[in-house]
């Protein structure tokens, strides 16, 4: 006895397309059609492939986190002290430089190196609310300070939250 097996669907649709191409939507080929896709000229015409232009790849900005510092209660002012000679990096770079970003309950700090570093100290909640518009970067001797202007006075035991 034989057994019979049913094809399924898709054995059966391609069966009845053996000669269609996928990539026309199952439409069968013409013969000019044919022809081109059978031509090696297409593949081999023109010689070899020139340059017409390259791209080189810029490396990333490389982000190094400031994470040596130093902090004190100064009355309204919470005050951050980053070393100078901490990072030699960032030994000469001029306070111009340098960017700071307050929020009312956070900060970012940013220092351009050159075109490849860039360092940055980012407390995204600080212990208690600070004035944005009062909060200031400047520098003395070695030391850059970022002094934060308290919402309320008071001491913070801690820079974050």
């Amino acid at each position: 006895m034989e057994i019979e097996y049913e094809q399924n669907i898709v054995q059966q649709s391609q069966d009845l397309h053996k000669n269609t191409s996928y990539y026309n939507s199952g439409l069968p080929l013409s013969e000019e059609a044919q022809k081109i896709l059978n031509a090696q000229q297409l593949i081999t015409s023109g010689g070899s492939p020139q340059l017409i232009q390259e791209r080189i790849k810029q490396p990333e900005k490389q982000i190094k986190s400031i994470i040596k510092y130093k902090f004190m209660n100064d009355g309204m002012w919470m005050k951050i002290l980053i070393d100078r000679n901490d990072y030699p990096e960032i030994k000469d770079t001029p306070i111009i430089a340098m960017n700071a970003q307050f929020q009312n309950d956070g900060f970012e700090f940013n220092i351009n190196v050159n075109e490849l570093v860039e360092y940055a100290l980012k407390i995204p909640r600080t212990r208690e609310k600070i004035v944005p518009e009062k909060s200031k970067i400047y520098e003395k001797k070695h030391y850059i300070y970022i002094a934060l202007y308290k919402e309320k006075e008071g001491d913070w035991w801690s820079l974050k939250y």
